[in-house]
């Protein structure tokens, strides 16, 4: 009679952690989903298409590219954590805890990388600077630098890498990318700055949700290891 008193405690035990695996997977999934979607957004839109190759920041596409293999996985072990919460299988479990310790460290690495490298006050401030400084030098002579140029400065809304100096350094008129097309005004800021800021939204929502994943994780696991032993104790029990 006690034994299966216990038995049905362990029964009830192992049903709440179902659910509670059921629905952390379920904002897992959707949250995997989401980081997915801002990579597309950032690899695919087109003006980051035309600024990113330009300005040679490849590795932030790579950063990137990064956290969505990272995502998809996300989204591939909340199905086998759901999987193995029905069936109760441990196999599924372990697997599962495996691919959440893979994706933890790629979450948190990728974050830290794209962090360091898409800010304002980042790697990425001085990149820019001399990304756009060599460019302006190349703008008389190669369409492709002049292309880039005028682009970042038209769209972006800025002059320069350092500032409009960077052209009248070298003996050369500042082009009309270089002024607000409607008030005929200069722009005052460098694209080093505005271009920074730019990218800093992107990083911020993709960075932001990639580390709220990586901290609901650990509690995950938490879980995960709770539903492993219970579903162990309770097909081999003592």
């Amino acid at each position: 009679m006690a034994l299966g008193k216990g038995r049905g405690n362990m029964e009830e035990h192992l049903e709440l952690l179902q659910y509670l695996m059921y629905i952390f997977n379920t904002v897992f999934f959707m949250a995997g989903a989401a980081i997915f979607a801002l990579g597309l957004w950032i690899l695919f839109d087109k003006d980051m298409g035309d600024y990113i190759p330009g300005l040679g920041m490849f590795n932030y596409w790579n950063a990137t590219t990064g956290l969505m293999v990272a995502a998809a996985l996300v989204m591939v072990s909340s199905f086998l954590a759901c999987c193995g919460a029905y069936f109760k299988s441990t196999l599924m479990i372990i697997v599962y805890k495996v691919l959440t310790v893979v994706t933890f460290i790629m979450l948190l690495v990728g974050s830290g990388y794209i962090l360091a490298h898409g800010l304002e006050d980042s790697q990425a401030f001085p990149v820019i600077q001399e990304a756009m400084r060599n460019l302006i030098y190349q703008y008389q002579w190669d369409m492709n630098s002049r292309r880039t140029v005028d682009i970042i400065q038209e769209y972006v809304g800025c002059c320069g890498g350092y500032s409009a100096s960077d052209y009248t350094d070298i003996h050369m008129p500042i082009p009309d990318t270089c002024r607000d097309q409607v008030t005929g005004n200069q722009y005052g800021d460098s694209c080093a700055e505005i271009f920074s800021q730019y990218l800093e939204v992107r990083t911020g929502w993709i960075t932001g949700l990639s580390l709220s994943l990586c901290f609901f994780q650990f509690f995950s696991m938490m879980f995960a290891f709770c539903i492993w032993q219970a579903i162990k104790e309770l097909k081999h029990p003592k």
